[in-house]
């Protein structure tokens, strides 16, 4: 949804990047300019396959122009990890695997080996439909929980099983038991950011684009929520005087590092220099965050709007959201942007890397093999299930 703006700079002038877009090089911006994460290099821990000098560079020029960050990703870069992004998409084809990954995940993962790259809640679904059998999913654990939910009958990988999540981690299933007992028969939603074992003891789940809408549907004039507790208070704020919301004091730590003054002395830095700073912020930040942005969306529909801005003229943009984001919008953008701001990046979603997508291809080990009790898929099934139906 669109927050109104109360004032703004009119008229910019947008810099001209080199031909892939990258980071506007442009001394007028300074150090508003979002700095991107270098690439990651591979570490070593594995023998690489055999391919041949023509393969290796064919696939390192495939590699930058999809990513488009000549800078951040040179052709040495790009043909160092040729040799990874060739064998892994050799086995998907042979062993016939769905390879999914976050919109949080590196460039190199999205653009270089990913069938498709999406939010946690639609590349479930995409994992369920697919005809394949067997989904690697690079994500942080409870998406890959949330997988194999929705597709008990199928294998699913999880390359990075030590990838948590502060949202996630930030809960047991024993705080929602408790809740129970605290507030008998109040209806629990729970953020699809949380584990298998919390989802099944949740009447439904919600993701950021429906939780608003699911929640005035459930019964009764009181619920709760869990674990986010600033989506909770926004929760709070819209249904006033409807229900009454009890919140779990959980956060995203990516997220919770954004406040509405930052964003006001962005906006006052960029008027300076004649720029109309368009803001797209996720709903895990601070109320004072949503209060100053022009747009609140999901990291999909963020970088969906941040497209849409950025073709009709609207170029100087500052997305509040894990940078994954930024990388994002550069490459599927066939504009030239100004991403102002600063590159939070979340350690956890950064954990996973070629090598590691590699290894869990030719040969995962145990806790990669994501494993969930039959009777939790049931309940959490059950949970997700009235998400469908209530969203509809």
């Amino acid at each position: 949804f669109r927050h109104p703006r109360r004032n703004s700079a009119r008229g910019h002038g947008t810099p001209r990047w080199d031909a892939f877009k990258a980071v506007a090089p442009n001394a007028r911006l300074g150090d508003m300019g979002i700095e991107l994460l270098t690439a990651p290099l591979p570490r070593g821990s594995l023998i690489l396959g055999s391919f041949s000098d023509i393969e290796i560079e064919r696939e390192a020029y495939r590699l930058q122009e999809v990513i488009k960050q000549p800078v951040k990703w040179g052709l040495e870069t790009c043909r160092a990890i040729a040799p990874l992004t060739l064998e892994i998409n050799q086995l998907k084809r042979e062993n016939d695997v769905f390879l999914i990954a976050h919109s949080y995940q590196t460039p190199d993962i999205i653009y270089g080996v990913a069938d498709s790259v999406a939010d946690s809640y639609a590349l479930s679904k995409e994992a369920r439909d697919a005809p394949q059998q067997t989904i690697l999913f690079s994500s942080v654990r409870f998406m890959a929980e949330t997988a194999k939910i929705v597709s008990p009958h199928k294998v699913v990988l999880h390359p990075s099983p030590e990838a948590g999540c502060s949202l996630s981690d930030g809960i047991t299933a024993q705080d929602v038991r408790d809740l129970k007992q605290a507030y008998p028969g109040v209806p629990i939603a729970c953020y699809i950011n949380t584990s298998a074992a919390v989802k099944a003891e949740c009447d439904v789940c919600v993701t950021s684009s429906n939780y608003l809408r699911i929640c005035e549907k459930l019964p009764g004039e009181r619920l709760i929520f869990v674990p986010d507790r600033f989506m909770g208070k926004h929760l709070q704020n819209a249904l006033a005087g409807k229900k009454e919301v009890v919140v779990f004091d959980g956060e995203c730590e990516v997220h919770a590092i954004f406040t509405g003054d930052k964003i006001r002395s962005w906006r006052n830095r960029t008027a300076n220099l004649v720029m109309e700073l368009m803001v797209l912020s996720h709903p895990e930040c601070d109320a004072d965050v949503l209060e100053e942005s022009d747009f609140v969306g999901s990291s999909e529909v963020l970088m969906e709007e941040a497209l849409r801005l950025a073709s009709e003229g609207k170029r100087d943009l500052m997305l509040i959201t894990e940078c994954g984001t930024a990388d994002r919008v550069i490459a599927e953008s066939d504009e030239e942007l100004n991403l102002i701001g600063a590159c939070v990046m979340c350690r956890h979603m950064k954990v996973t890397q070629l090598e590691d997508i590699l290894q869990a291809l030719r040969n995962p080990r145990p806790e990669q093999i994501v494993e969930i009790e039959s009777d939790v898929i049931d309940r959490a099934g059950h949970c997700l299930n009235e998400m469908f139906r209530l969203a509809g």
